[in-house]
């Protein structure tokens, strides 16, 4: 039954009393004038009821379940051997360890993160290398080639437009020239082409005979050598480096690791630093070709050699191919044609000739006439397209443009640092995990020079353990060099490898302290871990604000759909415990869509209460009273609905009862009536004066 159902019910219980009440009303209005003596003898048999001015409430119950507002999955962060975890149920807080890995990292891991760092400079070298060429401007040599693009272009345009020059013609007109004389000369060749076409064929007898010979011997010896010298080659590449050579260069490779942490821990000279990290990375490159070995294109490009040598010699051992002797034969074939061409020419040799001489009479025609407007609005559109490459060519980079390479280069920067701290990181051996508080996930490895929400919220964590003494230092979102100064006193106090960056694996961004729930199967010390293996759920037991802690216990009840206007969203309630104890709470969500319980068959609505104490933990996951009080007037004069009056002229009354033991009616006006209470309003009505109910 809603409030509003409630309420008309107990209206009608009210007009069902006062109806009954009618006569009894009368009577005291018809006795008020009898003897007064009478009166006092009736009086003192009357019940009576004070009129109080309080606040009108409704109050309902509802049952829920009490639990934690949040869940966090705890996934492995780095690969190694667990050496730590925190026990289960334990609550660990801001800047606490979860879980410690030793991880000694494979050659192929270093040998990997060592091409991202390469691959990374060879990115900023090529942002910074356009950033100064858009600074710069173009080179002498390209402004020169675009200005003679230029020239070029008006040439060709002012050529067209210009009528053919002498030469031309004289050319034109030789070429039309040269074309008769062919045709004329077509059925008597001169001595010379007769010549040069015999020659021709005797040259293609010569080499059908020496292909049928077959190979000299000396052809053969050579061919051989070449296939003896190809497989030693491959031979050495196959057998790789030697473990002399390999031991040799893991030994350098290990006295280049110490001498980088010497310099890391105990050195502050940048110079010697980075000579220290380039003397590491030559030895690590170095170590990993002599491990990795040749390459499989230099294999195959080895193996091919012997291949085409072996078939080289194959070949000359087998002798010409019939595919080969036709060849040869064809061109002598081709040959003599083109002699017997010379000496009896065919109707299709004249018809060329024709066809060459209409040509380049059609070229002479064409000088003559000039260039079409086709080709002149050609030539505009080149000459155009020249300029305007020249002038983009010689231009000044905008703002916009300046900006953008700018900001390519701040993030080839950015990517370089990080793959450079990942590089570091492969090298550590232990990695804890901590946890800190904040809602931005550690997505990226935070070093000097970048900057964001991430780095900001980093840098209030660290305030908050106390590694922000230096004065310099800011919550500002900008990874400085202060900022690297607090890191480095936060890795030397909880014994880290101290580099002043902050990996992915080194943090935990979480709301606020979490519970670690049980750890998973085969999650135990001394067992390998995996990067995004689960290990355990943590429970967000508080969250911070208002310079404090705020529990996150939470009450899931069912409200019936009916009593959906008792509650709303900011409401204090009160929440029983098993133990009969009670604790505050809030109503800090209300879900709109109702939802059919299937025990009572009446639709509900699920609503979550927010705790303002924190309840005993014994009491997560059990059964909870919410107590809902709405108050629906305030200050209201509240008698109960039995003392009000019908009176015959309409309308409702009180009998009220005065000092003097005299009783009298007093009209009024009812307003809201609540569980047998009625508001009513009068002038002559105040709290504490009695009026008359039924016994």
């Amino acid at each position: 039954m809603t409030v509003r159902s409630k309420r008309r019910a107990l209206r009608a219980t009210a007009a069902a009393i006062l109806i009954v009440a009618v006569g009894a009303a009368a009577l005291v209005a018809i006795g008020n004038g009898a003897d007064d003596d009478a009166d006092s003898q009736g009086e003192s048999s009357l019940s009576t009821t004070l009129i109080s001015q309080r606040d009108l409430t409704e109050y309902t119950e509802i049952s829920g379940t009490l639990d934690y507002e949040g869940t966090v999955t705890l996934t492995a962060r780095s690969n190694g051997v667990l050496m730590h975890l925190a026990g289960e149920g334990t609550v660990v807080r801001q800047g606490e360890q979860l879980y410690l890995v030793v991880y000694e990292p494979t050659d192929e891991d270093t040998a990997r993160v060592l091409a991202e760092v390469a691959s990374a400079q060879d990115g900023l070298s090529t942002a910074s290398d356009n950033l100064s060429e858009a600074m710069s401007g173009p080179s002498d040599a390209e402004a020169a080639t675009a200005r003679a693009a230029v020239t070029e272009a008006i040439e060709e345009r002012d050529h067209l437009l210009e009528p053919p020059s002498t030469a031309d013609l004289n050319s034109a007109q030789a070429a039309v020239a040269a074309a008769s004389e062919a045709l004329e000369a077509l059925g008597n060749p001169t001595a010379a082409d007769l010549a040069a076409a015999r020659v021709e064929v005797a040259n293609a007898e010569a080499a059908l005979t020496t292909l049928k010979t077959g190979a000299s011997q000396a052809e053969i010896d050579s061919a051989r050598a070449a296939v003896q010298t190809a497989s030693e080659a491959l031979a050495t590449l196959n057998a790789g480096a030697s473990q002399a050579e390999i031991d040799t260069a893991t030994a350098a490779r290990r006295a280049a690791r110490e001498r980088l942490r010497d310099e890391l821990q105990y050195s502050d000279n940048e110079v010697e630093i980075d000579l220290a990290r380039a003397e590491l990375l030559t030895a690590e490159e170095h170590l990993a070709d002599l491990l990795a070995g040749p390459t499989q294109a230099e294999i195959d490009d080895a193996e091919s050699t012997v291949l085409t040598a072996q078939e080289a010699l194959a070949e000359l051992l087998a002798g010409p191919t019939q595919a080969e002797i036709d060849d040869a034969e064809s061109k002598v074939l081709t040959a003599q044609e083109r002699l017997e061409l010379l000496e009896n020419p065919t109707d299709v040799r004249f018809e060329q000739a024709r066809a060459d001489l209409a040509t380049a009479r059609e070229s002479l025609a064409d000088l003559v006439d000039g260039a079409s407007a086709a080709e002149l609005e050609s030539a505009d559109a080149a000459v155009l397209a020249a300029e305007q490459a020249l002038a983009d060519l010689l231009a000044e980079p905008s703002a916009e443009e300046l900006s953008a390479l700018e900001s390519s280069l701040a993030s080839a920067e950015a990517a370089l640092r990080s793959a450079q701290a990942d590089a570091a990181a492969y090298a550590e051996t232990y990695r804890p995990l901590f946890v800190m508080y904040g809602g931005i996930p550690a997505y990226r490895n935070m070093t000097v020079g970048l900057e964001g929400a991430d780095v900001a919220q980093l840098e209030a964590n660290l305030a908050e353990l106390g590694f922000g003494d230096d004065e310099a230092f800011e919550v500002d979102g900008i990874f400085d060099l202060h900022t690297a100064a607090a890191v480095r006193s936060w890795q030397e106090h909880t014994d880290q490898h101290v580099d002043g960056t902050v990996s992915t694996a080194d943090v935990l961004f979480t709301a606020g302290p979490v519970q670690i729930g049980s750890w998973g199967q085969g999650v135990e010390v001394g067992q390998d871990s995996e990067v995004g293996a689960t290990l355990a759920p943590l429970t967000v037991i508080e969250t911070p604000g208002g310079g404090g802690m705020a529990t996150t216990q939470r009450v899931i009840a069912s409200l019936p759909l009916s009593d959906r206007d008792l509650i709303s969203v900011g409401i204090a309630v009160n929440v029983e415990l098993p133990d009969d104890t009670d604790v505050a709470g809030s109503v800090t969500a209300i879900n709109p869509t109702p939802a059919l319980d299937a025990q009572s068959g009446e639709n509900t609505v699920e609503v979550t209460i927010l705790l303002t104490e924190p309840a005993s933990p014994v009491w997560i996951g059990a059964t909870v009273t919410v107590e809902v009080t709405e108050t629906l007037i305030r200050d209201a004069l509240v008698v109960p609905a039995t003392a009000l009056l019908a009176l015959v002229e309409g309308g409702y009354a009180v009998e009220v009862l005065d000092e003097d033991g005299t009783t009298r009616l007093v009209g009024i006006e009812t307003g809201l009536f609540v569980d047998g209470d009625v508001e009513v309003a009068s002038g002559e009505l105040a709290a504490g004066m009695h009026v008359v109910v039924p016994r």
